[in-house]
């Protein structure tokens, strides 16, 4: 049950980092579409600069409120005597 609850987790993220880099597009286009206002300069350096603000808050607040134990380190995986050795948190 408890890598359940990580990989829930994991996905969440997933699901807001990628909201927050689209969302300022598919705003945009509902209004567009909403209030029937043609316009034929679509402002995608101003769209692209919130959604790049909103994806560095993002990770911003995952940084901070991370569950990772505080005093662990993590030893990537590593090649020795012709076998991968798996990676570890000690």
């Amino acid at each position: 049950m408890a890598t359940r609850g990580k990989k829930r987790i994991k996905m969440m993220r997933y699901i807001i980092i990628i909201t927050a880099t689209v969302l300022p597009f598919v705003i945009y286009y509902l209004l567009v579409h909403l209030t029937k206002k043609v316009n034929k300069k679509f402002p995608l350096i101003t769209l692209s600069l919130i959604s790049l603000l909103l994806l560095i808050c993002s990770l911003i607040y995952f940084r901070f409120t991370s569950a990772q134990p505080k005093g662990l380190n993590y030893t990537p995986p590593k090649y020795e005597n012709n076998k991968v050795v798996p990676s570890k948190i000690k």
